[in-house]
């Protein structure tokens, strides 16, 4: 049994003593939580880095804490714990790489869980995508405040970057990105365009500034179109009556145009316990020595893609 402790709210260890439970090889042993003022000095530092270190085998990362020092993530690391992260943490490009350098001289397992890449929409259109040649995801959020804007990329469209650019199976050879401010000083839609080695193009739109509830991605493909409804969750696929004739796009990308004559196949999502599967996958992977799913690497390559769209918006927009 690896004896394992939950980094996070009290909330968060009751959720995490529940699933744990279901699944073997664990034994929850205890928990800290961070953003607990009792757990902060007078200098407000976190007081227990060196302490948690030897309660457990494995660490359970809730994605809400927020006074997590990343050198106590990095101790965690050298000292040769396993690491699960309830979703991608807000990590620059350095920091990423030194915890890269770590797991791999500490050979240890550092998984990335609950992210929309895993869950079963997307895993149900990953079974029928192949070779995506446009992608356009739409999304209605709240937008950023002032100073906030890294922040906002982040919450809001990290997870939809990453997904695209698993989906597309290439590097990013150029991007571009512009906010709009239609009813005031906030950015209430950003525009990024995304441009791939293998030739195959993404456009993201999300703000304020379009219909509300909005989440949906489409995927272009030869002869076939994919809609992802993650609000809905609905998954749905048109075609051509001809399978040969592929799908019209217009020369800009910004509204593909579909042919008069579509095929609509409403895709059945199969549904399986997530968090099960991540913890079960998490165990595996750390007994056999295996690559997690989502892991450092991927964050490491959507880190870079939004990077590079902050700078280009913040270079001539500087006070987001």
């Amino acid at each position: 049994m690896l004896k394992s402790v939950v980094i996070g709210s009290k909330r968060k260890v009751e959720i995490f003593e529940h699933l744990l439970a279901t699944v073997n090889g664990f034994d929850l042993v205890g928990f800290v939580d961070p953003d607990d003022s009792q757990n902060i000095s007078m200098l407000g530092e976190f007081m227990f880095a060196l302490e948690i270190a030897s309660m457990g085998d494995v660490f359970f990362v809730d994605r809400h804490v927020k006074n997590l020092p990343f050198d106590v993530i990095c101790n965690l690391v050298k000292m040769g714990k396993h690491i699960f992260f309830d979703g991608y943490r807000n990590w620059n490009l350095g920091e990423i790489e030194t915890l890269s350098k770590f797991k791999r001289e500490s050979n240890v397992v550092i998984q990335i869980g609950n992210v929309l890449h895993n869950k079963p929409l997307f895993t149900a259109a990953l079974q029928l995508v192949k070779k995506p040649r446009y992608i356009k995801l739409e999304k209605h959020c709240h937008p950023p405040q002032t100073g906030e804007f890294a922040a906002w990329i982040h919450t809001n469209l990290y997870q939809e970057i990453d997904l695209i650019q698993r989906t597309v199976s290439s590097r990013v050879r150029s991007i571009s990105a512009r906010p709009m401010f239609l009813f005031g000083k906030q950015t209430d839609l950003l525009n990024i365009h995304l441009e791939f080695d293998n030739d195959a193009i993404a456009h993201i739109t999300a703000g304020r500034a379009m219909e509300p509830g909005t989440y949906t991605l489409k995927i272009f493909q030869q002869d076939r179109l994919y809609l992802l409804n993650f609000a809905a969750n609905e998954l749905v696929e048109y075609r051509t009556a001809e399978q040969s004739d592929q799908l019209s796009l217009s020369a800009d990308f910004d509204h593909p145009e579909l042919p008069p004559e579509l095929i609509r196949i409403d895709r059945q999502i199969m549904p399986f316990d997530t968090w099960k599967m991540e913890l079960r996958n998490f165990g595996e992977n750390i007994n056999n020595n295996l690559t997690p799913l989502t892991n450092l690497e991927h964050a490491l390559e959507v880190t870079t893609t939004c990077e590079w769209a902050i700078d280009k918006v913040q270079r001539k927009y500087q006070d987001l």
